[in-house]
């Protein structure tokens, strides 16, 4: 509740992006609208979010006096009158459009939202159920891990904080994907503790097919490195030598083998295809030869910008490390998850290293912190209980007692 009214004063924060007009435009089409009316309606929502945002964040210089009402509608017209007539907002290229047809998760959730509270309003309320809903998984997911509610309620905050919680409330499929990771670690959890080999199973399947469907590419990677990890963990680590890690690194390897199938079969845009996107400011230009060189050299410029950033303004590096000595330490099978997830949201960085696009892209680094400083916090109570445990009057009388012989 209190996180519904935070997101009611954090109003105009909240606005539309270019892949949010994609996703609203799919949400109508499943919804039986035809093509055009859905670019229209989509357009229209698009056009009034990107306006009021425009109009607030000019309405902040000094020396603009205009309202807030004119100056939204002028940005509403001009934004209108740019994408009417156009098929896309960015381009009606086909490989471009083929590397949306292929998530449908996200907008066939949006649906039944957009239908029942039009484009803004349904996709701002799903957007706060799936932060909501993805910070109550973090509270289960540590109350499995043995934490207490106190500890666990801690990691819930820490979620709705830091860029998960608030890119989980946006209108992308962040928030959705999140929800599908988390699914997945409960279920892998259950199966590295050995509490339930049925339901971990059913849990890392549903995490898995669910995020195969809303972002394929970032499944596949957390598929992979989920399954190398409890692969390791099988072969190398003794306590997890059982059935509960086979089965976490069977799912983990028959997903990665599923999504890599459903690309060929299906004809869905490759990592070649999202590569020439990048280096071809969404195909405007003609595709370049060999785009994995070009990917290496951008990542090594990004790599640098991003340690020099790091440096200056490091609470990201001190947090993750406390919460890494944290999992380490008394994770017991989190940390192996946190680190895979976390792997997984750099992998999606270094694919696409863009400074404007890494706070999204790279989001899932921030799950470590989430699930282990609520560990630090719950040995820290822990030994605070130990020391401060009241002394009964029995107590009190044997010591008496014994200090009169």
């Amino acid at each position: 509740m209190l996180y519904a009214v935070f997101q009611l004063v954090a109003a105009p924060q909240w606005t539309m992006f270019p892949d949010s007009y994609r996703y609203a435009r799919a949400a109508e089409q499943y919804l039986g609208v035809s093509r055009e009316e859905a670019h229209r309606t989509a357009l229209a929502a698009f056009c009034v979010s990107r306006a009021d945002r425009a109009a607030h964040d000019e309405r902040l210089q000094p020396m603009v006096h205009e309202s807030r009402d004119a100056l939204s509608a002028a940005a509403e017209r001009a934004c209108l009158k740019r994408w009417i007539d156009a098929p896309d907002i960015t381009t009606a290229d086909p490989r471009y459009q083929a590397i949306f047809s292929g998530r449908p998760g996200y907008p066939l959730l949006a649906a039944p939202f957009v239908g029942a509270f039009g484009v803004l309003d349904g996709m701002r309320l799903l957007g706060v159920l799936l932060a909501a809903g993805g910070s109550l998984l973090v509270f289960g997911l540590l109350g499995c891990a043995g934490l207490t509610r106190r500890a666990a309620a801690v990691g819930q905050v820490a979620f709705l904080a830091t860029p998960l919680g608030w890119w989980s409330a946006q209108a992308l499929g962040e928030g959705l994907f999140t929800v599908c990771v988390l699914c997945v670690l409960r279920g892998g959890l259950l199966l590295l503790r050995r509490r339930s080999m049925v339901k971990g199973t059913a849990l890392v399947a549903l995490g898995y097919v669910a995020g195969g469907v809303t972002r394929y590419s970032s499944a596949l990677v957390l598929a992979v490195v989920l399954g190398a990890a409890a692969t390791w963990a099988l072969c190398l680590r003794r306590p997890w030598r059982h059935r509960g890690t086979a089965v976490l690194a069977v799912s983990s390897a028959a997903t990665a083998g599923g999504v890599v199938a459903a690309i060929r079969i299906l004809g869905l845009a490759s990592s070649q295809a999202t590569l020439q996107d990048t280096f071809t400011h969404h195909f405007e230009t003609p595709e370049i030869a060999d785009p994995w060189s070009a990917l290496l050299g951008l990542a090594g410029r990004f790599a640098q910008d991003w340690i020099a950033q790091q440096a200056g303004l490091p609470y990201f590096l001190v947090l993750t490390a406390l919460a890494a000595w944290a999992l380490a330490r008394h994770g017991n099978g989190l940390g192996l998850l946190a680190l895979a997830t976390a792997f997984t949201g750099a992998c999606a960085v270094a694919a696409h290293p863009l400074v404007q696009e890494a706070d999204r892209l790279g989001v899932l680094m921030w799950m470590p912190i989430v699930l282990g400083l609520p560990l630090v916090v719950d040995r820290h109570w822990s030994s605070v209980s130990v020391t401060e445990v009241p002394v009964t009057e029995t107590e009190l009388r044997r010591a008496g007692a014994a200090d009169a012989r």
